[in-house]
């Protein structure tokens, strides 16, 4: 008599357990779902604003490029306006010193004119 009451309590022990695991296979499933679904959610987060800042630092790279273009065209026509200025002034100051040389030159031959009418005048108050 004691044989039929073993017997169902082991069978009770065993149809628990084989209860219970599809149960734990289908939470833990949905538990490595969860974290997967997680996981790859945060990965295209991250990758699309990994995109985006890339996106945005192209644009801002393309931007100061194209203003540094600018910076350089302006300083080039800086240098070529200052390279004429430089010519005109130097021209101007050769012209300055050329000038200075004509004028006194024009003074030396006036000097000469002047004594040579004092010459004249004084010849012409001798003969007088």
């Amino acid at each position: 008599m004691t044989s039929p009451v073993p017997e169902k309590r082991t069978r009770a022990r065993k149809t628990a357990p084989r209860m219970n695991l599809p149960l734990l296979i289908v939470a833990i499933l949905v538990w490595a779902g969860l974290v997967y679904g997680g996981f790859y959610m945060a990965k295209d987060y991250v990758d699309n604003s990994i995109q985006e800042v890339q996106e945005t630092n192209a644009m801002n790279v393309k931007a100061l490029d194209q203003r540094l273009t600018s910076i350089q065209n302006e300083m080039e026509e800086v240098k070529a306006a200052l390279a004429q200025t430089d010519e005109t002034l130097t021209s101007t100051d050769s012209t300055r010193k050329e000038l200075n040389q004509k004028i006194e030159q024009l003074d030396k031959q006036l000097k000469q004119l002047e004594n040579s009418l004092n010459i004249l005048r004084e010849s012409g108050d001798v003969e007088n």
